[in-house]
């Protein structure tokens, strides 16, 4: 599998993630947070090796919008 098709399957994992953390139980919340990170992480380990800067920055700024969307829901409960 070439290495855009790895990003995008493991982005395509974290964005569902992502998408479930709006329609779950407060416990499960973390979950899918935690599955969203490991499967952005894991895109941008491989966008790091292979030397991808703009997929390192635009998936960087990804988690970051991640993890502020799920610090927000935390206050909110």
């Amino acid at each position: 599998m070439s290495d855009t098709k790895e990003i995008a399957r493991f982005e395509a994992l974290a964005e569902e993630a992502y998408s479930t953390m709006y329609d779950t139980r407060d416990r499960n919340v973390k979950d899918c947070f935690d599955d969203a990170l490991y499967n952005l992480g894991r895109a941008l380990d491989i966008a790091q090796m292979r030397g991808l800067r703009d997929e390192v920055f635009r998936l960087t700024k990804r988690i970051e919008h991640v993890r502020a969307v799920y610090a927000g829901q935390r206050q909110k409960r």
